[in-house]
């Protein structure tokens, strides 16, 4: 008879006001898991939420995680430890790794998550015994059966997306009525190729529909519960191929909650817009700037007639939504990022928010940074590293970028 391999998954969360407990990406993974047909014969997973916080006081230290983790289970027996690899988990990961290997753990050490790439993983965390890059939900049960490993593995297995189990509905996820806010998914990947975005880069550039049987059942859950507000993470909304038939349906059941997308103004149609005024929408479009040299460096093409016309289009239907710009791109300057912002302004957009870019690991900017000469800093409590100068603009001028952007907000 086989012997249960006792599993531990650590993840690294931002906690948020009124959202579920059990964050979506790992409630997924646990799902996935849970739904395995060799679990509890073979295998279990416990999780292990870490919340991590923007305030350095309160940020959790390695001691303080592996005092959670241990009082969460028995290091000496556990055979596999997951933890999720993301930027603002990433420095924490090598000494949690050899804290717990020092007090007794021997097991696998798995790797995943958006910091995790097949040439990369190794080489970022070489602790790590499993390392698994893009999806994770097929590969991580695969990980936790395997016995102890010699050599370091890389675990890349396709996903099902058409028959991927639900943690809503499965009850990974537990829904309160009348519950604040979820977030949710009906897609996962971008055809779009901008140069500073990891969606692309985990499975190139297909985009993975979920089946729309399960995506139905989840929004009657959603309405039975009550749900009052739906954040939608799919890069973008209005690229899938059932971006319609979900509207149509949300509004076949008379969905109330608010449901928040993220789309594309170049794919914007009279029949998405007319559904969006049938429901609670509000819309998030990541312009992320206006200047043609910019836009061009960084891969994403802004067809500006098109935004302005649909913008134009928004403001006629009094359509809730907002625009987002980045500062401290390749070849801007605090002027070029003003006329971005005045391109907005001067169309009547109300709500303008921007962001300070950051490198993520595995993006072509990432590799290209030597090319721009960009320099990282840390800028906030998130011990995040940031771009905060390059051949464009000198330190000074991305704190002017800076406080224009805080103005804004």
């Amino acid at each position: 008879m086989n012997k249960i391999k006792n599993s531990l998954l650590v993840t690294f969360d931002f906690s948020q006001r009124g959202k579920s407990g059990t964050g979506l990406a790992a409630g997924s993974l646990l799902s996935a898991c849970r739904n395995h047909p060799l679990y509890n014969s073979h295998f279990t997973v416990t999780h292990l939420a870490i919340e991590m916080s923007t305030d350095t006081e309160m940020m959790p230290t390695v001691n303080d995680i592996f005092n959670k983790i241990d009082s969460k289970v028995n290091l000496r027996y556990l055979n596999a430890l997951a933890l999720s690899c993301y930027v603002w988990s990433s420095a924490l990961i090598e000494p949690l790794i050899k804290l717990c290997r020092s007090s007794g753990f021997k097991g696998n050490i798995i790797l995943g998550g958006y910091q995790i790439m097949k040439k990369n993983g190794e080489t970022l965390y070489p602790s790590g015994d499993i390392y698994i890059p893009g999806y994770a939900e097929s590969a991580l049960p695969m990980a936790f059966l395997k016995s102890t490993i010699l050599s370091k593995l890389v675990l890349d297995v396709p996903v099902d997306f058409k028959t991927l189990s639900s943690p809503y509905l499965d009850g990974t996820i537990t829904l309160i009525q009348n519950q604040e806010m979820i977030h949710w998914e009906t897609q996962r990947g971008c055809k779009f190729k901008c140069n500073f975005c990891a969606h692309r880069d985990l499975l190139g550039d297909q985009v993975e529909v979920f089946g729309m049987d399960k995506i139905k059942q989840e929004l009657d859950l959603f309405k039975i519960r009550q749900v009052k507000k739906i954040n939608v993470l799919d890069p973008v909304f209005n690229l899938g191929l059932n971006h319609l038939e979900i509207l149509k349906y949300a509004k076949l059941i008379n969905l109330n909650a608010l449901l928040v997308f993220q789309v594309r103004f170049e794919l914007i149609t009279d029949e998405f817009l007319n559904l969006c005024m049938d429901l609670n929408v509000h819309l998030e479009f990541g312009l992320q700037t206006a200047v043609k040299k910019e836009f061009k460096t960084i891969q994403r093409s802004n067809h500006l007639k098109k935004v302005s016309k649909n913008i134009h289009r928004l403001k006629n239907l009094n359509q809730s939504f907002e625009v987002s710009l980045i500062y401290g791109l390749p070849n801007q300057t605090p002027e070029s990022f003003l006329e971005s912002i005045e391109f907005l302004r001067l169309r009547g957009v109300e709500t303008i928010k921007a962001f300070p870019l950051m490198l993520l690991e595995g993006t072509d900017l990432a590799r290209d940074k030597e090319k721009f000469n960009i320099v990282e800093d840390i800028i906030d409590d998130s011990g995040i590293p940031h771009v905060v100068a390059c051949d464009s603009f000198t330190r000074d001028q991305w704190e002017t970028m800076r406080v224009y952007a805080n103005q804004l907000t």
